[in-house]
């Protein structure tokens, strides 16, 4: 691996003057500075970025933690910031908290390390698990999915979301609902817009389904179906919200296990429209994926450069998309 030593030795200069050409100082001869450069392609020396974030006052590094880089919901989230990122001129470090608050909690520690100009953050339950310390260094945050009180974020209206989906099940004649998934805002809206309706969803029908994303998901979805077997005997509804689109595609795969066919026997929508549903035919509500990440950037950018500090919250309406996996019962 090439240093910044080698680059000096060969280049016939200091490091303190290699390391002057890297970040762009002005004091260097212009003969110098592209002696420099021409021998840093030669060698094809790397800029150690975390090294360099420590050890300035300003970092181009902006954070990016999620919680389940397996679902290509978040994948593309860190597809588009980086994109954006990159364009900009800065660098991104991603960190995975594998839906689990603890690991959430120490990589907040470890991003303090890195001094980032600022982080964009798909936040687990927990909220004090990491505004505390990102507020006491006051480091501009974004979120999404969940929005904060301590911070600027961008999400859909996931109680519409859920309430979208309980009058489809119900105008396509279901009254047995369930429900796998945490107990969210999706959920909330799901379970208000069945009571809207006249229809209950029951406590029972209501499978836990909890820190999905540090397992493997067909193990979890597995798992907890199983156990609702187990003790009901059978499945005692027509049709199942699943929370999200990963989930949806276990369950689906775990009924057609079971011989039970989906829409005809039980109909399931997911929630997020990654790019499988349309190839798979899930019914699902979508997040426009691509512009939450977007508008996440864009507001950490400026917040991060104005200093501008004022909590702004963005909330883009979801839509329902209807697709073969509830499609048995249009009338």
């Amino acid at each position: 691996m090439v240093k910044m030593k080698d680059v000096a030795l060969k280049a016939e200069v200091s490091q303190a003057t290699v390391s002057r050409v890297i970040n762009g100082s002005t004091y260097v001869e212009p003969y110098t500075r592209q002696k420099v450069l021409d021998v840093i392609e030669e060698l094809g020396y790397k800029v150690n970025s975390a090294a360099k974030a420590l050890s300035s006052k300003k970092s181009s590094v902006i954070a990016v933690i999620l919680p389940d880089i397996s679902n290509p919901y978040f994948a593309e989230i860190l597809n588009v910031i980086e994109n954006e990122a990159y364009q900009s001129g800065y660098k991104v470090i991603f960190m995975n908290s594998q839906g689990n608050e603890h690991k959430e909690k120490k990589l907040i520690d470890n991003i303090l390390k890195y001094k980032p100009l600022g982080v964009v953050l798909s936040p687990l339950d927990d909220e004090e698990n990491y505004s505390k310390k990102l507020i006491e260094n006051k480091i501009p945050v974004v979120t999404m999915g969940k929005l904060s009180q301590n911070f600027s974020g961008v999400s859909i209206n996931h109680k519409v979301g859920g309430e979208l989906l309980a009058k489809h099940f119900v105008s396509l004649g279901h009254e047995k609902i369930g429900y796998i998934g945490n107990k969210d805002d999706k959920f909330k809206g799901f379970k208000d817009g069945l009571a809207s309706l006249n229809v209950n969803l029951k406590d029972e029908n209501c499978i836990d389904f909890y820190n999905y994303s540090s397992i493997n998901i067909k193990e979890a979805v597995y798992s907890s179906l199983e156990k609702y077997l187990k003790k009901h005997k059978k499945f005692d509804f027509t049709a199942i919200f699943t929370g999200n689109d990963i989930v949806a595609m276990e369950v689906i795969n775990f009924f057609r296990d079971k011989g039970i066919k989906v829409p005809e026997d039980i109909a399931v929508a997911g929630f997020d429209n990654i790019s499988f549903t349309s190839y798979l035919s899930i019914t699902t509500v979508a997040q426009p994926v691509r512009e939450i990440a977007f508008l996440a950037f864009e507001r950490l950018m400026m917040e991060a450069k104005s200093g501008n500090k004022e909590i702004k919250h963005i909330e883009i309406l979801p839509r329902l998309i209807p697709r073969d996996s509830t499609v048995k019962f249009f009338k």
